[in-house]
């Protein structure tokens, strides 16, 4: 008990203890928040990856010879599966602003939007196709560094990883490639 003495008496020396207990609380605020914000990241990022290896390997189905003569093209939503779960909560009103204070928010919100419109039927064109163009825009953040390369690899399957680093070491074209220019 005496030792404890010592300790507030020679905390009381530096300032008022409410003082010193406003700055601990400052602190555990910021790394709190910044605990918080690393948690997101890794959520979206792996929620990101698991929707591009499901998109990538539903159009490789769908445009693959066997696919193709089954009209599978026309139902290339049927069997995608694609998760918002970790989208939705954080795009939530209540963490938005939590969302939009990481560097990467933008290209996440673009990504998304991109995820999204394979689902819209209401959209023109094909969905395998939007499918393309989501898979381009994950590539295309990733080539330009708008999304961290080491994280995504973190949270990464294997497979979904070893597509993206062929991707990375030039062993394979962004999706960009192909898709019509016009």
């Amino acid at each position: 008990m005496a030792d404890f003495a010592k300790v507030l008496d020679s905390i009381s020396k530096f300032g008022p203890v409410s003082i010193i207990s406003g700055i601990g609380g400052y602190f555990t605020r910021v790394f709190s928040s910044e605990r918080r914000k690393r948690r997101m990241r890794e959520q979206l990022y792996r929620e990101i990856s698991n929707n591009n290896q499901k998109t990538v390997v539903q159009v490789n189905l769908v445009t693959s010879i066997t696919g193709l003569k089954a009209g599978a093209p026309f139902r290339f939503n049927e069997k995608l599966d694609l998760s918002f779960a970790v989208w939705n909560f954080y795009n939530d009103e209540k963490r938005r602003e939590l969302l939009f204070e990481l560097e990467e928010a933008e290209a996440i919100n673009r990504i998304y939007d991109k995820f999204l419109a394979i689902l819209n039927e209401n959209l023109s064109g094909y969905a395998h196709v939007r499918g393309k163009v989501a898979a381009a825009e994950v590539d295309d953040c990733l080539l330009d560094g708008t999304l961290d390369r080491d994280l995504y690899r973190k949270v990464s399957s294997p497979q979904a990883w070893g597509y993206m680093h062929q991707l990375l070491t030039g062993g394979r074209e962004s999706n960009r490639a192909y898709l019509n220019p016009l």
